[in-house]
């Protein structure tokens, strides 16, 4: 039966979906040689929005990707045709002589589309909604619907002998030849997945005079005292109707209360009235535009810097006289939050700053990459993954994630969860790391694409920046692309430089855009320039990154495993072993494990004893590469506007630079990204003449400082103790030192050699700076997760210290409705991983440093409830 829904609170016209139940899938054409016997013909049932791939696993026909060679046996999918079939039940009385229409959310990738045996329209592109008009084919009662998909892999060949090979990152299918996720044809970090599928909405829309194409509420101006909203509206009317008599009525709604907020009749009274409305005539363009002001607006900021609150704006189509136009699609609801936001590239002695500005203050970045939340992307299944990890991210005291351009556009929920948790969105367009044809059809798909997801996306006060792509003229100036391409041969720089700015200067000119990333302004000058725009920062590793302060970081990141409950879920127990082929099939980066793990492992760590030791130093190695990275851009904030590293999330359970793995479980690196990125930071750092906190420093004792940030709104008055300690634990020395922090400030001033002296033995001490916790406790403001506001300096690794043995006792009870975890240190316990045995979700705070005598207490919660008490094991130096 026909219902109302559909964006915001849904349509006054009828919206028909198909029968959910009675999709099935048709392998109708496979030539690949590991296909199943008899695939060819087969038909599945379906789910809608769904993929191929898992409608198959439901079948029975393939097994879990994620379990044991799973990727291997699903190989020949990506090279078969697959057919779609629905039924939808049209009622007579909808049929009334207006537009019928076929709407497609996202159809992955290449398909033509068939309404009761009639074709209606094709599709390209997994990245837009498709629309056609089905009025010649659709009849009243039941409608077959069929999607027939062409395999992804042959469609890919066929465009690349069409138009001539170009460089492409990895040994991958040549994914730049179809505009579809690009990591679904494998990346260093993931599976071989080509997949296709009607990953969004179907349905059939009726309207009979006119309906809303976009809204796009866009902030023109913000600041303390007013604000100004224009709500653009492009309306598609029927070509028989009236081109005047059609108005637009836009409200825009003022955000409840908070909870626990008193009323303030008086600031209200300044503030105006609660709803505002405006009424504005559709142009002859379908266009109409209507604008809001604001009186002391209330502003929406990211997080740690203030509020969220989220304005309603509701749009209606209206006759001249304010009523509901008859057989109009006739309304839409988005949220929007009143704010500015710039992107600082003004020159300076340096070179070229980079640094966000939201409401005109400056916002240290600290945050990660996104990929997409599954190797699957399906409208609505991946939510509660999505949900997860951005609980994850604030919990890591995050404030930026990058949507990454080899992934997807993600969802709506994604962007509505930001909003709400002030999270900000580097947004890149779907390019990354090759060369792109921009032959036909490719620039009409991209233009169109741009221009969906702008639309689409423009209302989110999270997102602060366009970006044009990914790593793509960085590959044409340095990974020998340039050279490799025909003469006159197109590589994609008329969509990053030329189409992709003008749709969004044209569409969305509240926000800025940025060509690529890396870019550094120009052609002309080397994408990863230190000294302008933003850089990927891969070729320096640990301590070595302390060797340079680029102006934005927007990708650092070092490899590991997944965690060990994890690792034994996907390959088995018997797989654990050091130079397991299993886990080595599993290793997609360059170089394998000898590029990525050994030369680290042997200059920092003695040789493990067994493969857990060896999966935590390996863990240890990335947790240590954040945390610098994350200090040191934080401990120079007068040239480095942030960082985001590489990466959050992960799709597989298989080597890469995700601090969280598949399974959800934080890994030892995203508690030190916790730590490292708390509002309130004890560093020691490198520092230049008379404690400036810029780049400079050798890492020896005459150029160390304690380094305190306060990212914090107000003054950190912080008690600051400074020891040497023994690997130990013995305290050789100590002074304790008041600092007063300005608020969003730094203080480089205290020198650990003058306090505490030099190292007598530098093979066997170190310094460490702390800041009782009570004394920085920020109310509302998560911390490094209960972890002491500690840093450690160490001036050999642990293969040229002395061994020795840590002591401890773990006591395992349950309070509070969970079990905890008593760590108690006997001596010295450095960066010890507490993880349970069996199926655990969370395992918090972790990576803990304990001094003789000190006790922490790790909250240990298991997937199932009424789990019996975990076995905890505790890896540490």
């Amino acid at each position: 039966m026909p219902t109302t829904g559909g964006s915001g609170e849904g349509h006054a016209v009828p919206v028909i979906r198909p029968d959910p139940s009675a999709w099935t899938v048709t392998c109708t054409a496979c030539a690949h040689a590991e296909a199943p016997e008899g695939i060819v013909g087969r038909s599945f049932p379906a789910e809608v929005p769904g993929c191929v791939h898992l409608d198959l696993g439901r079948a029975g026909v393939l097994p879990p990707l994620d379990v044991g060679d799973g990727e291997e046996r699903q190989a020949w999918v990506g090279h078969a045709d697959w057919t779609w079939t629905g039924r939808i039940d049209v009622p007579a009385e909808v049929l009334g002589g207006g537009a019928v229409e076929l709407c497609l959310d996202s159809v992955d990738t290449v398909a033509d589309v068939e309404l009761n045996g009639v074709p209606v329209g094709a599709c390209a592109s997994q990245f837009v909604p498709w629309r056609f008009d089905v009025r010649g084919a659709v009849r009243a009662g039941e409608n077959v619907l069929v999607v027939r998909v062409r395999a992804p892999v042959p469609c890919v060949r066929a465009e690349e002998a069409r138009l001539g090979p170009r460089p492409v990152n990895g040994d991958w299918t040549p994914y730049p030849f179809i505009r579809k996720s690009a990591c679904n044809f494998g990346w260093d970090w993931g599976p071989r997945v080509p997949t296709s599928g009607i990953p969004g909405d179907v349905r059939i829309e009726c309207w009979s005079a006119a309906r809303i194409e976009s809204v796009r509420p866009l902030v023109d101006a913000c600041d303390a005292e007013r604000a100004r909203v224009s709500v653009h509206v492009d309306v598609v009317r029927m070509p028989d109707a009236p081109r005047d008599g059609v108005f637009v009525r836009c409200e825009l709604r003022r955000p409840p209360r908070a909870p626990g907020e008193e009323r303030d009749r008086a600031r209200d009274r300044d503030r105006g009235a609660r709803t505002m409305s405006s009424t504005v005539p559709v142009g002859d363009d379908g266009r109409a535009c209507a604008t809001f002001e604001f009186e002391r607006p209330e502003r929406w900021w990211p997080r740690g810097f203030g509020r969220q609150p989220l304005h309603a704006v509701r749009v209606d189509l209206v006759d001249a006289g304010g009523r509901p136009i008859p057989g109009a699609g006739a309304r839409e609801v988005r949220r929007i939050g009143l704010r500015s936001c710039a992107l600082d590239v003004s020159a300076d002695a340096d070179g070229e700053r980079f640094a966000f500005l939201v409401n005109g203050v400056r916002v240290p970045v600290t945050g990660a990459n996104w990929i997409p939340a599954s190797p699957f992307p399906v409208a609505g299944r991946d939510d509660a993954t999505a949900e997860r990890l951005l609980e994850l991210a604030v919990a890591a005291n995050l404030n930026m994630l990058r949507v990454w351009g080899g992934g997807i556009h993600e969802p709506d929920a994604f962007y509505d969860r930001c909003d709400e948790l002030g999270l900000l969105v580097w947004q890149d367009f779907m390019f990354a790391c090759a060369t792109y044809p921009e032959d036909a059809p490719m620039p009409a798909l991209v233009e169109r694409e741009a221009r969906a997801q702008v639309a689409r996306c423009s209302a989110h006060p999270s997102i602060v920046l366009w970006c044009g792509g990914n790593e793509d003229v960085l590959a044409w100036q340095s990974w020998g692309f340039r050279e490799r391409l025909a003469p006159g041969q197109s590589w994609g720089r008329h969509y990053w430089l030329e189409l992709l700015p003008r749709v969004c200067a044209e569409l969305d000119p509240s926000r800025p855009y940025w060509p690529e990333s890396p870019w550094s302004g120009s052609l002309d000058v080397h994408a990863n320039d230190p000294d302008r725009g933003d850089r990927h920062t891969w070729d320096l590793k640990l301590a070595g990154q302390r060797s340079m302060v680029p102006r934005f970081t927007s990708e650092f990141g070092h490899q590991s495993p997944p965690t060990f409950a994890s690792l034994r879920e996907a390959i088995g127990e018997d797989a654990l072993v050091i130079g397991s082929p299993a886990l080595a099939r599993r290793q997609r980066a360059w170089g394998g494990d000898e590029v990525q793990y050994a030369p680290f492992l042997a200059a920092n760590f003695p040789a493990p004893a067994d493969f857990a030791s060896w999966l935590w130093q390996a863990h240890l190695l990335q947790a240590r590469a954040m945390r610098t990275m994350i200090a040191w851009t934080r401990a120079n904030p007068g040239r480095s506007g942030g960082s985001l590293f590489w990466q959050l999330n992960d799709v597989w359970t298989g080597h890469s630079w995700s601090v969280v793995d598949a399974k959800l479980r934080p890994k030892p690196s995203w508690h030190a990204v916790r730590q490292a990125a708390r509002p309130r930071l004890v560093a020691i750092e490198p520092v230049g003449p008379a404690g400036q906190g810029v780049a400079g420093g050798d890492g020896v004792a005459g150029s160390l400082r304690v380094v305190l940030v306060n990212d914090a709104p107000s003054a950190w008055n912080a008690p600051v103790e400074v020891r040497r300690v023994d690997v130990h634990g013995r305290v050789l020395a100590s002074a304790v030192r008041k600092v007063r922090v300005p608020p969003r400030g730094i203080d480089a001033s205290l020198d650990p050699a003058e306090l505490v002296g030099p190292p007598a033995d530098p093979s066997s001490e170190a310094w460490s700076a702390e800041v009782p916790s009570a004394e920085d406790h920020l109310e509302g403001v998560p911390d490094g997760g209960h972890v002491r506001n500690r840093a450690w300096w160490w001036f050999a690794p642990e293969v040229s210290q002395p061994r020795v043995s840590p002591g401890f006792s773990v006591r395992v009870e349950r309070r509070h409705d969970a079990w905890w975890a008593d760590v108690t240190a006997r001596t010295l316990v450095r960066e010890a991983w507490v993880e349970p045995e069996g199926d655990w979700v969370e395992c918090t705070p972790n990576l803990l440093t304990l001094m003789p005598g000190e006790r922490s207490s790790v909250q240990v919660r298991m997937r199932a409830d009424g789990a019996p008490a975990p076995t905890v094991r505790v890896h540490c130096f």
